[in-house]
Formats: C-alpha cells, structure tokens, sequence
C-alpha cells in the first residue's frame, strides 16, 4: 500500500466517523425536541390550572410568607 492509499484510507474512516457522529447529534436534537414540545405542553397545562385556580378564589400563599402556625 502506497503512502496516498493510507492517506486515503485514514480520510475515509474519519469521514465514516464524522458522518456517525453527525448522526448521532441529530437523533439527539430530535429526541430533545420532542421533549421540549412535551414540557411546553405541560408548562401550559400547568398554567392554565394555576389561573383557573386562581380565578376560582383559591390563589396560593406567597412563597415568601409564613405559615399559618407562626
């Protein structure tokens, strides 16, 4: 094998080796996405009951106050 055939060779498996990790990193971004929309969907489900409930008169104590038994 000629120096330029293992040059060759060693720019292809690092290509193959970038293309898996291309790869790779897109799966992860879509799986991340997915979440992302999930956690949007559940942020505002939350939201919407938290209005509701205040709405209906059961707002919630402020985080800074103290409790009733001080």
């Amino acid at each position: 094998m000629t120096d330029r055939d293992a040059r060759l060779t060693e720019l292809e498996i690092a290509l193959a080796h970038q293309e898996r990790v291309s790869e790779d990193l897109s799966e992860n971004v879509r799986a991340q996405d997915g979440r992302l929309d999930r956690l949007d969907r559940h942020v505002t489900a939350l939201l919407d009951r938290l209005s509701a409930l205040e709405a209906g008169g059961l707002a919630m104590p402020p985080a800074d106050s103290r409790p009733p038994h001080w």
